[in-house]
């Protein structure tokens, strides 16, 4: 599991920090990998509202956003925005962030593309305000709620607190620390005692990829999808991006993994874990339970089209054996 911070704070080592920070450190105690962007110290610039994301699903603006910062939080399975209030919204360095993340609304509802992993991804907002206005995060959490829609989060947690001004202050609030760790439990146990598949090529740059996206968009959250290279490859083969497409899927921006960060992972003992080759003589993970699909490698877009449909077929059917195994559970 992957959670990603955004960390919308200029002052280093304060409130947001310490909110952020915590957040973070408990669900790595749970078995997730964390990585923090911190917006205040990245080269970006604003949304400039030159429509190509919403007409060709891309950002023509060239900095840290396309493709590095874009890939983050596809790749992640919980985005954790934290911030202080100015003037009743986030600060200017996560607002800049959340505007050019408008690339992600014009693929979702102007490309009509679905992101596969929309129905697990989660949603947290973390915020401190120094004022103790009735209506203080009321900007702040509609600004949270409509930019976690358009990266395909579900709005899953928010901690907010007020008259919190001074650096450091946040730790005297009491309750802050168990609100925290309710939080992040509440977040990881809704990723945790799945069953998992794992799609494994030598690349992982096209046929595990599109097994992958399947398996996401049919299994929803039932089941936890990896995918995963021998070798992997720098970048999603253009087959696969065009041929999902066509199937309305969205893997855009996703970069292949290596089968080294999946020995990192925290499987739930108990539950299914199934691996599937696309290439025969690639053997993954020693000991885990490993079928194999001999599927040539697509290098047209006929063969992609013929190759991903059988795929798409086969996906369909292990699903619905591994949701069988976990009820026989």
């Amino acid at each position: 599991m992957f959670v990603l911070g955004l960390q919308g704070s200029p002052r280093k080592k304060g409130n947001s920090h310490y909110l952020l920070t915590r957040f973070l450190g408990e669900c790595e105690s749970r078995g997730a990998r964390t990585e923090v962007i911190h917006m205040d110290g990245l080269d970006i610039g604003p949304c400039r509202e030159l429509i190509v994301c919403e007409k060709k699903g891309f950002c023509p603006i060239k900095d840290e956003m396309e493709p590095h910062i874009y890939g983050l939080i596809r790749r992640a399975d919980v985005v954790v925005l934290a911030s202080p209030v100015f003037f009743y919204n986030v600060s200017a360095q996560a607002k800049i962030l959340i505007d050019r993340c408008q690339m992600f609304w014009g693929r979702k509802y102007k490309l009509k593309l679905a992101d596969p992993d929309a129905a697990s991804r989660q949603g947290v907002l973390l915020a401190v305000g120094a004022s103790g206005g009735k209506r203080l995060f009321e900007g702040v959490e509609l600004t949270a709620k409509y930019f976690f829609d358009a990266i395909s989060a579900t709005f899953a947690e928010s901690l907010t607190y007020k008259k919190v001004e001074a650096a450091g202050a946040i730790a005297e609030i009491a309750g802050v620390d168990a609100d925290i760790k309710t939080a992040a439990g509440r977040v990881m146990a809704a990723m945790q005692n799945k069953p998992t598949l794992v799609f494994v090529s030598r690349k992982d740059a096209c046929r595990s990829q599109m097994a992958a996206a399947f398996a996401k968009h049919i299994a929803g959250t039932d089941i936890r999808v990896l995918s995963a290279g021998i070798e992997p490859a720098r970048d999603i083969d253009p087959l696969a991006l065009d041929f999902m497409a066509q199937q309305g899927i969205d893997i855009k921006y996703r970069l292949p993994g290596a089968v080294d960060n999946l020995m990192a992972e925290k499987f739930t003992d108990g539950q299914p874990f199934q691996v599937v080759c696309l290439e025969p003589e690639v053997i993954p993970i020693p000991g885990a339970k490993t079928i194999f699909w001999d599927l040539p490698k697509p290098a047209d877009p006929q063969s992609v089209a013929s190759v991903g449909k059988q795929i798409q077929s086969r996906v369909d059917a292990l699903v619905k054996t591994v949701r069988q195994q976990k009820r026989n559970i």
